[in-house]
């Protein structure tokens, strides 16, 4: 390190959750990004860069309109902001992994279908259970850094590779063809691929590195698409399948609980993925962590047919 530009700073006591805010900066390069990473405003954020830039005696960040550029100094003690990042979660991991208790906050992160039509209902039977655990449900697209304790479960279609993860498969998730009742009674029959070429479709792109499931198996079976919707959200794409927009590539489990929609070429599978359930393994002795990573296990085990086709089962098991 420059020991110049270091002058003040060895003698500048600096919090720890500081660091955090700084390499989000770093990594984010504005303060809104930054702010919407940490779930912060962006006026605190910007106070706190403000108060940790006056007790080190240096400049960060350089403002260039809304980006923030890092200075000298701030590409000096990036490795280690980011060493003293990873030991305090480190910390903060072991302490909550220790943690006896069945109280408390846990962090959930899961995409939409799953996480907003699936899982809420399993975590009021969790509240009933446990009412002293407070759930911070987070749906989101992107993949949350368990390691970074962005979450402290995570639901995801495909097994994680990252290390120090501690993972379930919870089950396997059918997808299939649908259209709107409406949309397949103002068009000829779909018996066969070759029917599927007179189709809109509503294009939908997500899942493990947001997977093109229609594209890939289209071009497989050489059918011709005309594309009516392309869209990021899951639950535009089935939205939009209900008003009759087109056909769509969706999830067994969720589709056959609309009533408008009905499945198109039943023999065929789509697709398929695995649902896993993950935690880090630094918590593997949480109380709080571990009954509700069991809770969902449970529920999803329960439910495994009807993620895979589409249909529960005869017998469920009885609410908690």
């Amino acid at each position: 390190m420059n020991s110049k530009l270091l002058a003040n700073y060895d003698m500048a006591p600096v919090d720890w959750s500081d660091i955090a805010i700084f390499l989000a900066i770093y990594e984010a390069g504005s303060l809104l990004a930054a702010a919407d990473r940490l779930a912060m405003s962006q006026p605190t954020v910007g106070r706190r860069l403000s108060a940790l830039e006056s007790r080190m005696g240096v400049q960060l960040f350089a403002r260039t309109g809304r980006r923030m550029v890092p200075t000298d100094i701030a590409r000096a003690i990036e490795e280690s902001a980011r060493k003293m990042h990873r030991e305090m979660l480190s910390i903060r991991r072991s302490a909550d992994g220790a943690a006896s208790g069945l109280n408390g906050q846990v962090i959930i992160s899961a995409n939409e279908g799953t996480g907003s039509e699936w899982l809420v209902p399993v975590l009021a039977d969790l509240q009933r259970t446990y009412p002293d655990i407070v759930v911070d449900l987070r749906i989101e697209s992107r993949t949350a850094d368990l390691v970074q304790r962005e979450a402290d479960i995570a639901l995801r279609m495909g097994r994680p590779t990252q290390l120090d993860l501690i993972t379930r498969k919870l089950a396997t998730v059918g997808f299939g063809f649908y259209a709107s009742a409406e949309y397949l009674e103002a068009r000829p029959p779909i018996a066969t691929f070759s029917d599927l070429s007179g189709c809109k479709w509503i294009w939908g792109v997500f899942g493990p590195g947001r997977t093109d499931l229609l594209g890939d198996f289209l071009r497989e079976n050489q059918v011709l698409f005309d594309v009516a919707m392309r869209t990021d959200s899951p639950t535009a794409q089935l939205r939009a399948v209900c008003e009759g927009m087109g056909v769509a590539v969706l999830s067994h489990r969720w589709a056959t609980k609309q009533r408008c929609l009905r499945r198109i070429l039943p023999d065929v599978a789509a697709a398929t993925f695995e649902l896993w359930l993950v935690t880090h393994e630094d918590l593997r002795h949480s109380a709080r962590i571990r009954a509700v990573a069991d809770h969902i296990s449970a529920a999803a085990r329960r439910d495994a047919h009807l993620f895979e086709s589409g249909v529960a089962t005869d017998i469920e098991e009885p609410r908690e």
